[in-house]
């Protein structure tokens, strides 16, 4: 036999969010917004403007530090939706550029964002604040209230993906259910490459990896002449021959205009070929035939037949 529903089981109103997504909750001061969030989604999912604050100044009432929390609020909620998690922002929400900054990232991430709107009369509100501990005070909560009529006039324009009014009885009577929606791609700040983007080129002097290409695999490596050479004056120990000096030409292109380029000389312990302080000359290889190979001495030409 099917149970009849109850009055407040008939008058439930069922609200269906994507997780990841970004949920607002906007509101005078003591609209209900935080006992809402409580009652309806996990700790970690909320991310309280009042938390921010005390973590940012030790002081969650101190407003002159509403910068640095919000930023940290911010930072909080793109990275979870990096995580493809749900972000339910805990604050007031009545300035149109705060809301714009989570519009713009919800846009970026490609995630819906829904804005919870807390219809409270102020009267209720007041007395609200005043059984809380921590109280802001009547004069705050009157401005709060003014701000968020103009936000109900301006807010179904502004481009959410849901706006749910919730009046003063429907914060026990609401049924939300979260379906999990994966991002299909993180946008490029967080390190992922979009459709039409490609592998940046590497730098002319990286290699693949990244790394600089090593010095000595630039210079190809000196040729050495075989030990049955006869080392020549100018020949080190391991009969490597050592570099000969830079020609005039080497000279005058190094040398500042108008300068005179310095002659080459020969170090005065390594004196150069055919110096009198040998008295020898230089060996000179022969010159190579016309034919490439040297003709066998047994071999007889027309001439000496």
């Amino acid at each position: 036999m099917a149970q009849e529903p109850t009055p407040n089981q008939g008058h439930e109103k069922r609200v269906r969010l994507v997780r990841p997504s970004i949920v607002l909750l906007c509101g005078p001061a003591a609209c209900g917004k935080s006992t809402f969030a409580q009652r309806h989604f996990r700790p970690t999912q909320i991310i309280s403007s009042d938390w921010a604050r005390g973590r940012v100044c030790d002081d969650e009432r101190d407003q002159r530090y509403n910068p640095q929390a919000f930023a940290l609020v911010r930072y909080l909620t793109e990275l979870r939706l990096g995580l493809n998690r749900l972000c339910v922002v805990d604050a007031t929400a009545l300035a149109p550029p705060h809301r714009r900054e989570f519009l713009e990232l919800a846009r970026r991430y490609q995630v819906p964002c829904v804005v919870f709107l807390f219809d409270v009369p102020l009267e209720k509100c007041i007395e609200r604040d005043r059984l809380r501990e921590r109280t802001v005070g009547s004069q705050v909560i009157e401005r709060h209230h003014l701000a968020f009529g103009q936000t109900k006039a301006e807010i179904h324009q502004e481009g959410f993906e849901q706006v749910i009014d919730l009046g003063a009885d429907d914060v026990e009577k609401v049924s939300i259910e979260i379906v999990f929606r994966p991002i299909s791609q993180l946008p490029a700040s967080q390190g992922r490459r979009g459709p039409g983007e490609s592998r940046p080129a590497p730098h002319p002097g990286q290699q693949r990896s990244g790394r600089p290409t090593a010095a000595h695999e630039a210079a190809p490596a000196s040729p050495v002449p075989p030990a049955s050479a006869p080392a020549g004056p100018g020949a080190g120990p391991s009969g490597s021959v050592a570099p000969s000096a830079p020609s005039p030409a080497k000279i005058e292109a190094r040398t500042t205009p108008g300068s005179a380029p310095k002659p080459a000389s020969a170090a005065p312990h390594e004196p150069a070929p055919g110096s009198p302080a040998t008295g020898r000359a230089a060996p000179v290889a022969p010159p190579p035939s016309s034919q490439g190979t040297l003709q066998s001495p047994s071999v007889k030409t027309p001439s000496q037949s």
